[in-house]
């Protein structure tokens, strides 16, 4: 059985940041990658790290995407109206996303892509675009089987595993722990997992002194799931925009402590599930 590459384009929380700090885990929001082919890919997320796939995608051939969205917070879409294969009529994209706030994903977006918040309106770009609602049915996309499920996240999140011939990876970006019923789902969801990848964006003092109700977790959190899933690997993601590389370090450090194949995302990396 052969497993996948899933590639990071971009792993911080909240905005994006920029300079000699972050140069370790990079300053780009997220967007992970699975290449499927020369043309075609499949993005969880179009944060600003979906802007590296620029130089990296072939010229003169028609390329799809299949983009699967966790939630629709700025942080998780802000390439959208700046990805260049958008405007391309030839090029072909499908979105996936949960109905929220009375609208479906479609909708959501062409509300705030469009003047006077951007020159450019979302259903006017150049490329075909179909969308598709997202429940808790498992999906197959681009001969990857997807079970998803809804978390704690203010307006809902979704956390995505993504399997094929046995290997799987969930992702799990901008989750709040606490809320039973989303931790247990979570917990069933990660079971024996190759890869977990977890919002980790707070410190534990950090989460319980002024951080509880923002909408996200912490390494302790992410070592004890990994723990109780039993999966393999653990990759700690949605690093705080104000958390430098030697902050991170010191959270891979703690949390290697107790789960020794604990990393932390960073752009560029390249995550072999299987």
């Amino acid at each position: 059985m052969s497993g996948f590459t899933v590639n990071v384009h971009g792993c911080r929380g909240s905005v994006p940041v920029s300079g000699e700090r972050y140069l370790r885990y990079g300053g780009a929001t997220t967007c992970f990658e699975i290449e499927i082919s020369p043309t075609e890919r499949l993005l969880v997320d179009a944060g600003t790290g979906a802007m590296a796939l620029h130089d990296r995608l072939p010229t003169g051939e028609p390329l799809q995407f299949s983009i699967m969205l966790t939630h629709l917070h700025w942080d998780h879409c802000l390439a959208l109206p700046f990805f260049k294969p958008l405007y391309h009529p030839d090029n072909r994209f499908t979105f996936y996303g949960r109905d929220v706030g009375g609208m479906d994903i479609e909708e959501a977006i062409d509300r705030v892509m469009r003047p006077p918040w951007f020159p450019v309106n979302f259903r006017g770009t150049a490329a075909k675009k179909q969308f598709r609602e997202v429940t808790e049915e498992p999906m197959w996309v681009d001969g990857f089987e997807i079970i998803p499920r809804v978390l704690h996240h203010p307006d809902g999140v979704m956390a995505y595993r993504i399997q094929r011939d046995g290997k799987s990876i969930v992702i799990a970006t901008d989750v709040e722990h606490g809320q039973a019923g989303a931790d247990e789902k979570l917990l069933a969801l990660a079971g024996g997992a190759d890869v977990l990848v977890y919002d980790a964006q707070y410190l534990p003092e950090e989460y319980l002194t002024e951080k509880e109700g923002w909408g996200h977790s912490t390494w302790l959190e992410a070592v004890s799931l990994a723990k109780r899933a039993g999966v393999g690997q653990l990759i700690l993601t949605s690093h705080d925009p104000s958390r430098d590389d030697e902050g991170v370090n010191a959270i891979v450090d703690q949390a290697q402590a107790v789960f020794p194949d604990t990393h932390a995302a960073f752009e560029g990396m390249e995550i072999e599930v299987g």
